[in-house]
């Protein structure tokens, strides 16, 4: 019975495989005369509408090696595959500069995520090489190689632990190389910074708080950390990862992504696979969150071309053969309230096990409802406007003030936001900055378009959230702010975040802040001329 159910799971994750993988193809350049042969970025080589290619893409080559290694079916003749996996590696050490630097945004840009990736991606794939086809190492750029290893080593990303888990695992691996010169120390010291950061909840920071996409991002470059190094603080950090991750399914079986503090909405399933050789709770994990993925309507297939080709196709072909190795699934036992106070999530059971609630006390308090065999019902909180200006309570920050006895309180103001629309004029002056400031610009634009640190100067709003089981009490005081009205916010969240924003048939729901109707963008909203007190209402069936 168990090895049916794994064999179902597995022609799951093979459909998906078989029904992306020529669109994930597509995205490179496969002519073996073209200047920019195993280039990833369509937007560079083929519709030539950017003028350099975003190295992060060439995490590409991930699923050329599982074709080389026959792990996904094709009739390919191997020497081709093999051609094309030495082109993409190639094309991403082109990129890479006297500084040993890659951009992926724009030009001079010295970008961490597309450095660490990029390294992981070749790294792993140069590591296998050296045990099944050495022969492809001599076609490879040894100087570029090691000019990227010296760049990632000497680099940190504190805000963005995904990032620096990447970076880790392509260093570990770089270690094992014949063609890399690097010290174990190096190693060392990213390791000891990455195991010290994670909370003892279990999540790993990701601007400020735990955010699901981003914590399997990290599962995933640990497990191959932990096959260069065989460092058991590796299995232990996944073991507190999972931990946090089963706790927090609900009734749906699905993670409750609104919650996240970088609003991603997927999960990647490599490093819970590998995890579920040795933790039944990372086996439920998988079967739980990727029983339908051959299904539509799963979150996966929403994701753009873009992050799509970066690493969330790869992980899922990198998954398939290990899947076999997963021990038979452990059921968690759900408490009927879970408080997390370190990053403000509250969860609830209701007694038969039919729903659950989630509140993020440091967004804003927003709160979902996941309803087992029905649409979750969500809400955003609130979006304020006043003479142009934005405020929105749906913000991940440390500036809210939390009380958890057994009613949930938070308080504070609501955060001023801003639209960035490209144009002409502001990307010459980004090339400019860039010039000029290289890796120095990141930063500020961090501050700007994600942080904004200093920019809680909105409306005041109090929050009250009640859950028991009868359902979930909301009611709002939003302090007075003459000549603005309040409306409830969309789904969007307008912190950026690249992976974030992907389509959810969420959209088209009611918010549970007016659930007797459906807001539009005409609508008037509440006037602030005095302070509103709302009380939102949804009652559990009987």
């Amino acid at each position: 019975m168990e090895a049916n159910h794994r064999l179902d799971l597995k022609r799951k994750l093979q459909y998906y495989v078989e029904a992306h993988l020529a669109r994930v193809l597509t995205q490179m350049d496969r002519d073996p005369d073209s200047a920019t042969f195993g280039c990833f970025d369509r937007n560079y080589w083929h519709y030539k509408i950017r003028d350099f290619p975003s190295v992060i893409l060439q995490q590409g080559v991930f699923t050329l090696e599982a074709i080389r290694c026959q792990q996904v079916a094709s009739v390919a003749p191997i020497s081709r595959i093999e051609h094309w996996c030495v082109g993409a590696v190639n094309a991403l050490l082109r990129q890479v500069d006297r500084r040993g630097g890659v951009d992926e945004y724009y030009p001079f840009e010295h970008s961490y995520p597309a450095a660490a990736f990029g390294l992981y991606a070749v790294c792993r794939v140069l590591y296998n090489w050296q045990h099944s086809a050495p022969e492809l190492l001599a076609s490879i750029d040894s100087q570029a190689l090691n000019r990227l290893v010296k760049h990632v080593a000497e680099r940190r990303e504190e805000q963005a632990s995904n990032q620096q888990a990447a970076g880790l695992a392509g260093l570990a691996l770089a270690t094992k190389l014949e063609l890399v010169s690097l010290t174990a120390a190096k190693v060392e010291q990213a390791a000891t910074r990455l195991f010290n950061a994670q909370h003892p909840e279990g999540w790993f920071n990701e601007y400020g708080g735990p955010d699901f996409g981003y914590l399997s991002v990290t599962l995933d470059g640990l497990s191959d950390y932990f096959d260069a190094t065989h460092d058991e603080r590796a299995l232990a950090a996944v073991d507190r990862a999972l931990h946090f991750l089963v706790q927090l399914v609900g009734a749906d079986g699905r993670l409750p992504s609104t919650l996240n503090s970088r609003n991603t909405d997927y999960v990647v399933p490599y490093g819970l696979v590998r995890a579920a050789a040795r933790n039944p709770s990372a086996a439920w994990l998988v079967e739980t969150l990727f029983q339908d993925i051959d299904q539509l309507n799963h979150p996966i297939w929403a994701t753009d071309d873009r992050y799509h080709c970066h690493y969330i196709f790869a992980s899922v072909v990198r998954s398939l053969p290990h899947l076999e190795a997963m021990k038979p699934p452990q059921v968690p036992v759900c408490k009927l309230t879970t408080w997390l106070a370190g990053c403000g999530f509250w969860m609830y059971w209701s007694p038969d096990k039919t729903w659950t609630a989630y509140a993020a006390a440091r967004k804003g308090g927003l709160v979902r409802v996941h309803r087992r065999g029905l649409p979750p019902m969500s809400e955003y909180g609130w979006r304020i406007y006043r003479d142009g200006r934005v405020w929105t309570s749906n913000w991940w920050s440390t500036h809210w003030v939390i009380t958890q006895p057994q009613t949930l309180v938070i308080r504070g103001p609501c955060q001023s936001t801003q639209f960035h629309t490209p144009t002409p004029a502001k990307h010459i002056a980004l090339r400019l900055l860039a010039w000029v400031l290289r890796d120095k610009l990141i930063p500020l634009l961090k501050r700007v378009m994600i942080f904004r640190p200093g920019s809680a100067d909105g409306p005041v709003l109090e929050r009250t959230v009640q859950i028991s089981d009868r359902g979930v009490v909301i009611q709002d005081r939003i302090g007075a702010c003459p000549g603005a009205i309040a409306r409830p916010s969309p789904r969007q969240n307008l912190r950026h975040v690249a992976s974030a924003d992907s389509f959810s048939p969420e959209e088209w729901l009611p918010s549970l802040l007016n659930n007797s109707q459906r807001w539009s963008p005409t609508d008037q909203g509440r006037s602030l001329e005095q302070e509103q007190v709302i009380e939102t209402i949804w009652q559990a069936d009987p």
